[in-house]
């Protein structure tokens, strides 16, 4: 017979009964996520000759709802298995480290790379929210669009990996 100390066994009781219940939560946001990437899928291929200031507006508010539509995945995770979100100033970047952090109840729901990309389309969002749009320049967009599919995949991978632990826990 296997001896597990009390605390753990307590904890994992415990995130049995929100486990299928975020594991349905985050397959949502997924879902949302894809929708997002596919209509920025215009924007991603459109030449920088085309991209005028209602393209430079769009993309800016699509990339804007892309890492949005991460973070509030990730802050679910927090507050629903790990009990407890950021609420420094800098709660957004610590919410990402968080998540690259495996718990006594749950492993790394980030890997590094993915944290450091993340960390790009977080420093756009601090910026689209303060500066004006019509000084964003599509030249500096392009490389953050351009890196888009590839996050959204391993986004997608890896949530996706955090949904069925999760799953498998709760059965």
């Amino acid at each position: 017979m296997i001896r597990r100390p009390l605390s753990i066994i307590c904890s994992t009781a415990e995130n049995s009964f929100v486990s299928s219940d975020l594991a349905k939560k985050l397959r949502l946001g997924l879902e949302e996520l894809a929708t997002i990437r596919e209509q920025l899928t215009p924007l991603i291929s459109l030449p920088a000759a085309s991209a005028g200031v209602i393209e430079r507006a769009a993309a800016c508010a699509m990339l804007h709802s892309f890492y949005t539509e991460i973070e509030k995945l990730l802050k679910l995770i927090a507050r629903e298995w790990d009990g407890q979100t950021p609420s420094s100033e800098a709660w957004h970047r610590q919410l990402l480290n968080q998540m690259a952090a495996s718990t006594a109840t749950r492993p790394a729901v980030l890997s590094p790379p993915l944290v450091e990309v993340l960390g790009e389309f977080l420093a756009f969002r601090h910026l689209f929210r303060g500066a004006s749009i019509v000084l964003m320049r599509w030249e500096k967009l392009m490389p953050l669009l351009a890196k888009v599919d590839q996050t959204y995949k391993q986004t997608e991978a890896e949530i996706g990996t955090f949904a069925r632990f999760i799953e498998a826990g709760a059965e």
